[in-house]
C-alpha cells in the first residue's frame, strides 16, 4: 500500500474566532469539491483518483484530506510554485478557477486560508484579503454548436432569432434578413440551429451567437440517412486504434462540445 499523507486548508479570520461548528455543510461540500478538482481537474483523472478521506478539525477550521503521498507531493508542488511565482499563469483553467475562488472567498469574508501538508513544515501558500492573483487562462472557447428547441421570435430591426432550449434556456442568435426570410415562417416550431459563438469554461453558457443555418427538427427515424452518415464517418473512425481512449478524450471535462 502506498504511503499516506495529508493536505490541509486552514481557515482563520482577523479575530481568530472561527471553529468547525461555524462552517456550514455547503461550505464543507465546496471545499471537498474544490480540493478534488485542484488535484484531479478532468473527468478521467477523477474517475481514476485514489481514495481520499476528509476530516474537519479544531484550531480555527482545518479542512484535512488524507490521501496517498504522491498526491500530497503534487499539491505541495503546485501551491509552492504559485507562491514562488506569485501568479497563476502556469496552471490550467480549472486550477486557476479554484485559486481564484479561494481568493474571492478571502476578500468577501476577510479570512485567511493556509495551504498546509504533511511534507512541509511551513504553509506552501497563504491566501488572504490582499491576495490578487490574476486569471490569465481563457474563460471561453469559440466553436460551432447545434441547438434544439422552439423558436419563439424572429426578425427585429437588428435581425435575430430567439430560441428556447432545455439546456441553455432562452438564447438570442444574430442572423441576416435573408436567413430569416428564407423558407417558411419558423416561429413556434421546433427547430435545430447550427450557430457559431463562445462557450464559457466555468458556467457552460453560450454568448455572441451567430446563425449559420436552420435544421428543421423531424423526430422520425430515417434508416437510410443513418446508414449514409455511418458510411461517411467510417473512413475516419477506422483509423482510431483505441475507441475507449478516444471517447474518454472527447468527454474530458472542460473540452466538451455541445
Amino acid at each position: 500500500m502506498e504511503e499516506q499523507g495529508y493536505i490541509e486548508l486552514k481557515v482563520t479570520n482577523k479575530d481568530n474566532n472561527i471553529s468547525p461548528k461555524d462552517i456550514d455543510i455547503n461550505e464543507v461540500k465546496a471545499f471537498i469539491s474544490d480540493v478534488e478538482t485542484f488535484l484531479y481537474p478532468n473527468r478521467r483523472e477523477k474517475q481514476n483518483r485514489p481514495h481520499i478521506s476528509y476530516d474537519i478539525e479544531e484550531g480555527s477550521a482545518k479542512h484535512k484530506f488524507f490521501l496517498p503521498i504522491t498526491a500530497v507531493i503534487l499539491f505541495n508542488g503546485l501551491t509552492s510554485e504559485i507562491k514562488n511565482r506569485n501568479n497563476l499563469d502556469f496552471l490550467d483553467n480549472k486550477r486557476q478557477s479554484i485559486i481564484d475562488k479561494f481568493q474571492k472567498k478571502a476578500v468577501k469574508e476577510d479570512s485567511i486560508i493556509e495551504f498546509n501538508n504533511s511534507i512541509s513544515q511551513e504553509p506552501s501558500l497563504i491566501i488572504d484579503y490582499t491576495t490578487n492573483f490574476e486569471m490569465i487562462a481563457p474563460t471561453f472557447y469559440e466553436s460551432e454548436f447545434y441547438l434544439y428547441g422552439e423558436i419563439y421570435q424572429e426578425g427585429g430591426k437588428n435581425p435575430n432569432v430567439h430560441i428556447s432550449t432545455k439546456k441553455y434556456g432562452n438564447l438570442t442568435i444574430s442572423a441576416t434578413k435573408e436567413q430569416i426570410m428564407d423558407g417558411e415562417k419558423k416561429t413556434y416550431k421546433p427547430y435545430g440551429i447550427k450557430v457559431r459563438g463562445k462557450k464559457s469554461f466555468e458556467e457552460d453558457s453560450l454568448t455572441d451567437l451567430e446563425l449559420i443555418e436552420f435544421i428543421q427538427y423531424k423526430p422520425v427515424f430515417n434508416k437510410s440517412l443513418l446508414e449514409k452518415v455511418i458510411e461517411k464517418a467510417s473512413v475516419n473512425l477506422s483509423k482510431i486504434t483505441n475507441v475507449d481512449t478516444w471517447l474518454d478524450d472527447i468527454k474530458t471535462e472542460g473540452y466538451e462540445r455541445s
